[in-house]
């Protein structure tokens, strides 16, 4: 018996809007990050999770790297979860 996958899971290219949570809206107005669209595309999620990196103190220069490389979100959540942890 083989436990190996056939396919590749999907690639997620729409994420829930990190400012509204998928809502939409933010204190009752329109959400200023997905302007109401309630997801945003993966480039959108990239600049919004490296922003939040660097509003939360992550070095600059590393960031900086990071957005000429183009990393996945997922890649992005665990350097936000590492650069936390060393803080």
């Amino acid at each position: 018996m083989n436990n190996s996958v056939i396919d590749p899971p999907p690639v997620k290219t729409h994420w829930d809007c990190p400012e509204c949570g998928g809502t939409g809206t933010v204190s009752g107005e329109t959400c200023p990050e997905c302007l109401g669209a309630k997801y945003i595309d993966i480039d959108a999620i990239t600049n919004w999770m490296l922003d939040f990196m660097e509003s939360r103190g992550c070095d600059r220069a590393e960031l900086d790297q990071l957005r000429t490389e183009n990393p996945d979100p997922l890649t992005l959540t665990f350097c936000l979860e590492l650069c936390i942890a060393l803080k």
